[in-house]
């Protein structure tokens, strides 16, 4: 079935990102809770695009609606541990990955965007 513009669904439509609760299969909703004020955007002034931070979680403000419920809890939970084995699989590659690009000379000679990439950022929002 193809998506809302008449294109495929992308992969990450469905798993989205765990931490971030993106993704069909992290949605709450689902379960029957709704969360608000997870994510905020903040504007890059140099490039104009817009980039999302996540808010502490004791911001975050959750509400149980029941009336939305459509996945049972044991099936959300086989979900997570699911979820949490293929991250600790792919924590031990990534791990074997960045020692490969610590060893590649150059990776050590692609210079940064501008002169203070990576050094500074900014007091409110952490963003660079």
């Amino acid at each position: 079935m193809p998506g809302p513009e008449g294109r495929a669904w992308n992969d990450t439509t469905i798993h989205g990102r765990v931490k971030r609760g993106t993704g069909l299969v992290n949605n709450e909703i689902y379960i029957g809770r709704l969360v608000w004020n997870r994510m905020r955007y903040v504007k890059d002034p140099h490039t104009g695009k817009r980039a999302s931070r996540m808010n502490p979680e004791a911001e975050w403000v959750i509400t149980d609606v029941p009336d939305l419920l459509i996945v049972d809890q044991d099936l959300w939970q086989a979900v997570k541990a699911r979820q949490a084995e293929i991250a600790e699989k792919f924590a031990n590659v990534t791990e074997a990955v960045r020692a490969h690009h610590k060893k590649n000379r150059l990776n050590g000679v692609r210079r940064p965007k501008s002169l203070l990439s990576e050094l500074v950022f900014c007091g409110c929002c952490g963003g660079p």
